[in-house]
Order: C-alpha cells, then structure tokens, then sequence
C-alpha cells in the first residue's frame, strides 16, 4: 500500500532547482524534482520511516544538504481479531509504531457498516449478526494508511502473512484467492507463514482463520495484492549488419503497464534502449565488432517480471521473422528470454604495408578488429591487375604474385560468421620496376672496382646497383644513368686457417694475363711464393704468431702488371710449449703451466679422460688452475693459446701414467716409453722418465703416436726387471685437406684421414657451444643450407678428440643484381 509524504525547506541562494531524496531503511529510494521549496510524495510505503535529504542544483552542479529530517508512515501492524462464537463479539487490537493517537474502526458487512473512534489499540464489537462476513479495517487519523498486515515480494512472487496470535487457537490457515478462483493456501501453528510462487499477473485477496476444535474464526481484513507481471514471450530480433540497426519485437501480456528493453554489452556496460507500453522496439546505438545480451522485462507499478531463461544467438541473421524461440512460464514461476548477439566487425584501422622487391609481394599489416574471425586483403593495380589474401587470426599478411612496375591500392576488410565491414581506408604501394636487360660488369684491373652497365628503362627511374660476394659481404652504387662503379672490390682474398698455417689466396682474374705470382711476407723475414695459372693458392707451412702482406701480380708473356693492392693477415698463436701439471691430491686439482706464446691473449688448459669427458680452466697468463679432478681417473693434459680471433692448435698432450706402490723402503721407479709417430714405423721414438719416488709419471706425447709402457723399480739392493707393458694410443691429430665443395643450398665436406682416428665430426663453429652436423667415420659430409666459413672438422678415438681443422673453400665471387627506384 501507499502513502502521501512531503518536505519543505527554505529558498538556498543561486539555486535554479530543488531535489529531494527520501530513502527508506531497506535502501529503495524516492526522488522529487521542483523549483519550488517542498516536495509531495504519492508512493511512500505506508509503515516504512524515511530519511530526507534536500539538494540544491545550478547548472550541472548539485549540492546536498549536510542535515537530513526523517518521515513515519503510519500503518497499523499485527492486525488481529478475536471471535466469542456464543456471545457474537470480536475483539480487534493492533500495534502501531508512530505517534498516532486516533484510529477509525470499522466492520462493514453487505450495505451495513458499523464504525466507531478510539484512542487506544483496541476495539470491541458485540451483537453481530450471525451468518455473517465482517470486512475489519483501522485507519489511522492522517487518512493515507489503512490496516494491512501482509506484504508480498513481487520479483519472487512469494507473500509472506503475519498476524497476531488468538486466545485458544490450535492453528491458523491464510488463505490466498484470485479473482479467477485460483487458490493457495499455507498453514501455521504460529503467528505467520509464507505462500511461495503465486501466478504471475492475477490479484488476490488475502484471509486468516482461526481455528481450534470448536470454533473456527475468520479475518475478514481485507488486503488485494497483485503478484509480479508476467514476462514477455516470442522475442524476435533483427540486425542489419551495415547499419548495426537493431529491431526488437515481443508479443505483449495482459497485466503489464509497460516494457522495459535494456542491451548489454558482453565487455561491460548496460543501457535501456526503450521504456514502451507497445510491444516493439529499434535502435542503432550499436558499437560495431561488440556482442550484446538483449532483455525485455514486463513492468507493472513498482514490479517487474523476474529474468531467468536465456537463448544465444549471432547477428548477420538477415530474415527471422519467422524464427520462434520455446517459452516455458510454470503456473507460479517467471521466465524471459535473453539473446546475445554479435554485430558486424569494425572497419580495419591502422593499415600499413611494405614491399618485397625481390619477390614482388606485400605484406601488409593492420590493429585487431573486435568482434572479426577473419580477415581480407585486396590488391587492386588497374583493370588488369588483382590480388588478394586471407587470414584468420594474424593481422599481417602476404600478397603474392604482384605484377611488376604497377601501383597498387591495399584494402582490408574484416569479417565474422554473418557480416562483413566496409573496406577499410586504402593505401598505395607501387611495386618494384620490371626486370631489366643488358647487364654487364667488368673488373677494374688497378682500379679495385667493377663497373656495371645496362640499358635505361621507360620512366623517371633511378637505379641501384649490389654486388654480393661469396662471403655474404656488398658493394653498393646507384645511378640515374645507364652505369655505374662498384669500388672497393677487392681484388685479392686471404683466407687463413689459424690453427694449420696455412693460407689461401684468392684474386679476382685479369682477362689477358697467362700466370700469377702471389708473395706472401712475414714480419719475420718468412717468405712464401706461391705460382700459378689460375686465380689461386694455397700456401701451406707458414710461421705461427706472424703478420703476413699478401700481394699478387699477373704476366702475360714479357709484361708484368702493377701488384695488387697489399692484404695484410696474421696468422693464429704459437702451440704453447713447456707444458708441465702439478697434482694437488688434498683438493682434487692440478696446477697446469707452460711458456707463453707471442701475440697470445687468452690461454685455455684441458684435462681429458680416456672417454673424451674434459675440464678446463682460463688464464691471460700462462698457468691455471684445474678443479673438480675424480680420483682415479686417467687424464691428459694440454693447452691452447688465443689472440682473441685465432686459436692456436692445442700443446702436445700431456699422458699420465700412475702405478701402485711397493712396500719397500727406499723405493724409486722409472717409467720407459717406445712407439712411433703418426703410425710410421720408420719415425720411432725412445723416452724414458727420472728415478723418481712419486707413483706417478706426465710425459708429453705427440698426437696420433702409439706406445708401449713399462716399468721398473730400483732400492739400495738393485733394480727390478721391467713390468708388464701397456699398449695404448695418443688422440689422433686434425685431419688434413679439409675441403668444402658446392654451394651455400647443398655441399660436401672432405677431408684426409688422420692417423688412430676412429669417428669424424663436423662442426658449425659460429655459435658457443659450437654446434655438432655430422658424426661419420667416413672421409666426407654432404648437408644443405650450410657456408664453409663457419665449418671445422676433428678427429676422435678412444684416448680424446683432436683440434679442429677449419675448412677451406674456393676464391671470393661477386654476383651483380640490379633493382631500381622510381
């Protein structure tokens, strides 16, 4: 039920209007709105207490009052009546939680009404006719409250009744009727009970009774209600995508005042679209690439239909006029239908592309579009020319297979399981001149450069000449001309291998001349020639730790030429000699130190196990230090020295021999060792230890060396006979002649065997770790994709691995290309 309440308050200086906020104890709010200074309100709960609060508003601004003034609605609580069957009187009391102090009573029955006044909140009606319904009403002297004592929750649509309790009632019945003749009931032994789920959009007229053994003694309060309206049914939508409008339609119900139709973004944020008393609505409010989630809601006084039944569906669903979605609304339930729905995709922003000159394709990029499942590129030159390329997820994409010399305008257009966005803004890309034709280079003999020559296009075009070498290196020049010059090539290339001494040479071949000599000087004094017919040499032997000018001439009968400009190399560190290891068996290290090599930086010690495992350790000085040695493990030992681009090849390891003592005082022990060098049984070799006491024994061996070791002892009493010998074999030496033939897509690396080697492996030596392509105990590997430049090669057996052979390719090549720019 509702009641009337009002405010007022005096003018505020400024003010343009007036607000006033009534806010009852559950938190439901009322709001007036005047240019005057009171407020009347129609719709204040009767028996509820308010808190009033007034603003002032100029402009945009409102101001609210800091104190606040509070509201009593009055409303007689606990209405409760008492029948004496026999005697014909009912007794009626009430609570009351306000200052009122006057109360109309009232009984009326048929065209009888029978009223009297009292202070009190009690009153006491006798002689009434049997056989007779009474209506009881009490209401309060300001004429706005009458007598209720139920309430009901219109969104649940379940009502909650309460009374007083009567002298010698056994239980009570509420009884709940429509208009109609629908019917529900609850029962109590207390003073109240609840009636759950009472149909949508009827009225109904609650009753009490009493009830004991004798006497059965109903309310006759008369209190309408009126459950929650029922919810709209067969909601239709309509999306054009193009336009993102939206049309939404529902059939109507017979208790609702109006519909409330809200959209609600699935990413946030929710608005009313219409508050409508028809059964249709549209908008195109719609933010392009969004999903929604639609609900049309009935709405009868302060009640709406409650919202519990969903169904999805996508837009770009251009005819569903026919489309019916089921409804189920049980007898004392609530049901609406949602639809969620996606619009069409945004139109691609952000467009940019890049061209491959090389290839004649674009790859063209664009920002994520909300809402698109897939994407398309148009490429559009002339009548003639067209592309296209799709994607689904990516934002990038290839257009291939682009004409030559035309321009090209690029859209985007993104797209999802229904709809399709606009093309977005267009740019332009023109692609790369068509290909052109009489290219011709000549090598400038003392001039260190190749001119290029070719034939001039249609057009205002410029040009670019590039000049790759074998060694991935360019040379560029560019022209609006018919040629131009590609300087500093090179005419003479020095590859040395830094760990063999050996170089090879390479030049750039003079078109008459018939022989080359090629000097290579050391600071030294070392000089290697090197004579030959072709464009190169190898020359092999040279001195470690030397700088070398490399220089060629050509001659052709009684001429010789000018040199060519000096190449300067240095050749990699001397070997370090004099290696020598002192064990630490309290901590498990071995102090390693030799002789330092000329121009050497950095030196690395090696401690290898017979099963190739090896330790190390690093120094700019020549000694160090290795830890973490196991005990009883047979190790060799070596180092090698770096000048921070060329390693040297490693030191002749170091071979430790060990025995068991022999309990006699005095003792001392020789060790002898015979074999041959690299398995040439003419190239013998005879060393022997000191007498020493120590049980163990580092002699330097070359690589690929065979031995056999014996033994002996000697005290003050004599010297034994020899041990058992003990066979064995040193690591095998780098292989020599390592080669690589073919090209960067497919190639073969050869090489020599090496003496004792059992396995071969191939090595890219760029990366660190270096990286392992081959293992074989053939003589050669054939691989793709790979340059020689980064290769070495080394040689296994059982006693450890060698030193790496770099490989060796062919002379320095430039290939010329031409592109052009408009």
């Amino acid at each position: 039920m509702y009641s009337v309440g009002s405010v007022s308050w005096g003018p505020s200086d400024g003010a343009e209007s007036y607000i006033a906020k009534a806010t009852g104890l559950d938190g439901h709010t009322h709001q007036c709105l005047t240019n005057t200074t009171s407020c009347t309100w129609t719709d204040l709960h009767c028996g509820e207490q308010y808190v009033v609060v007034v603003g002032a508003k100029a402009d945009s601004c409102i101001r609210m009052a800091t104190n606040s003034s509070v509201i009593h609605m009055s409303m007689p609580q606990n209405l409760a009546a008492t029948v004496n069957c026999d005697k014909k009187v009912v007794s009626l009391g009430w609570d009351i939680s306000n200052r009122t102090q006057t109360y109309m009573v009232s009984a009326e029955t048929g065209d009888e009404v029978i009223s009297l006044s009292t202070n009190i909140t009690t009153a006491l009606f006798s002689e009434f006719m049997c056989g007779q319904n009474y209506n009881l009403t009490v209401t309060p002297s300001n004429q706005h409250c009458p007598g209720i004592s139920s309430a009901s929750n219109c969104i649940s649509n379940t009502v909650m009744v309460a009374w007083n309790s009567s002298k010698g009632s056994d239980y009570y019945t509420a009884t709940m009727q429509t208009d109609t003749g629908i019917s529900q009931m609850c029962m109590s032994k207390t003073n109240m009970c609840s009636v759950p789920s009472l149909t949508c959009g009827h009225n109904f007229s609650v009753s009490v009774t009493a009830s004991n053994q004798q006497c059965n003694i109903t309310s006759r309060e008369t209190t309408r209600l009126q459950s929650g309206p029922c919810p709209p049914h067969n909601l239709n939508t309509q999306l054009s995508c193009l336009s993102n409008n939206l049309a939404v339609t529902w059939d109507a119900v017979r208790d609702a005042d109006h519909f409330l139709v809200s959209l609600t973004a699935v990413n946030g944020g929710t608005s009313e679209i219409c508050n409508t008393t028809n059964s249709a609505c549209s908008t195109n409010n719609l933010t392009c690439g969004n999903t929604y989630t639609v609900q049309v809601t009935s709405v009868r006084g302060d009640c709406q239909s409650k919202n519990n039944q969903t169904h999805i569906i996508k837009s770009g669903m251009k005819n569903k006029e026919n489309i019916q979605f089921p409804i189920n609304i049980p007898p004392s339930g609530h049901r609406y239908l949602q639809l969620l729905f996606f619009s069409a995709p945004c139109q691609p922003q952000g467009v940019r592309g890049h061209l491959n000159c090389v290839t004649n394709s674009a790859w063209i990029s664009w920002d994520t579009v909300l809402g698109a499942e897939s994407y398309t590129v148009l490429a559009v030159g002339d009548e003639t020319y067209t592309a296209n390329c799709t994607t689904s997820t990516n934002t990038t994409c290839e257009v291939e297979n682009l004409a030559c010399g035309v321009s090209y305008n690029f859209t985007v257009t993104s797209k999802n399981s229904q709809c399709e966005s606009p093309p977005s803004a267009s740019i332009s890309l023109k692609t790369a001149p068509c290909s052109l034709s009489g290219i011709t280079a000549f090598a400038q003999c003392h001039k260190s450069s190749i001119l290029v020559e070719w034939e001039l296009t249609e057009g205002n075009t410029s040009y670019i000449a590039t000049a790759e070498a074998t060694d991935h290196t360019y040379l560029f020049c560019n022209s609006t001309g018919t040629s131009c010059y590609l300087q500093k090539a090179q005419g003479v290339v020095v590859d040395v291998s830094c760990k063999d001494r050996s170089a090879l040479v390479s030049w750039t071949p003079s078109p008459v001349a018939e022989t080359y000599h090629a000097v290579a000087v050391a600071a030294d004094g070392h000089e290697h020639i090197c004579n030959t017919s072709s464009s190169n040499c190898s020359m092999s032997e040279l001195h470690c730790g030397q700088q070398y000018t490399v220089f060629v001439v050509a001659s052709h009968e009684n001429c010789t030429s000018k040199a060519s400009q000096n190449e300067t190399v240095i050749t990699g560190p001397c070997q370090p000699s004099g290696l020598s290891v002192t064990f630490h068996c309290n901590n498990q290290s071995a102090m390693l130190t030799w002789m330092p090599s000329d121009n050497a930086k950095d030196y690395y010690g090696f401690a290898q196990t017979e099963n190739g495992d090896r330790l190390y350790c690093h120094s700019t000085v020549p000694g160090c230090t290795i830890n973490g040695l196991v005990c009883g493990t047979v190790y060799n030992f070596s180092v090698q020295a770096s000048d921070g681009t060329c390693n040297s090849s490693f030191s002749d390891p170091v071979m430790h021999f060990s025995w068991t003592e022999i309990i006699c005082a005095e003792t001392e022990y020789l060790l002898t060792l015979t074999g041959s060098l690299l398995g040439d049984s003419q190239a013998l070799f005879d060393i022997s230890s000191y007498w020493t006491n120590e049980t163990y024994f580092e002699i330097t061996l070359p690589c690929s060396s065979s031995y056999i070791a014996t033994l002996q002892s000697r005290n003050a009493a004599g010297t034994s006979g020899k041990s058992a010998s003990r066979n064995g074999t040193t690591a095998p030496c780098p292989p020599s002649g390592v080669v690589y033939s073919g090209n960067s897509s497919f190639a073969t690396v050869s090489w020599n065997s090496s003496v004792f080697a059992t396995t071969y492996a191939l090595y890219d030596d760029s990366v660190s770790p270096k990286k392992q392509l081959c293992n074989t105990t053939m003589l050669s590997c054939s691989l793709s994709n790979i340059s020689f430049g980064s290769l070495v090669v080394t040689a296994r057996n059982a006693a450890g691995e060698s030193p790496s052979a770099n490989v060796t390719g062919g002379r320095k090549q430039y290939y010329i290309c031409m592109k052009t720019k408009p």
